[in-house]
């Protein structure tokens, strides 16, 4: 897949699922930012997509 489809498909990702996530904006509140970072990071299954884009991106580089 080339670099400009798969950082299109992450900001698609990002605007789509993580812009308004009620789950991310409540861990933020409650637990603070790196707390709802982290559960977004290994817990999310869209951040888990993202990783694997991510990946695609820094494979490509090298």
């Amino acid at each position: 897949m080339e670099r400009k489809l798969v950082v299109h498909k992450v900001n698609e990702l990002l605007d789509t699922f993580c812009q308004d996530c009620f789950l991310n904006k409540y861990l933020r509140q409650t637990y603070g930012k790196n707390h709802a970072q982290r559960f977004c990071i290994q817990q999310c299954s869209v951040g888990d997509e993202l990783k694997t884009y991510g990946k695609m991106l820094v494979s490509r580089d090298s």
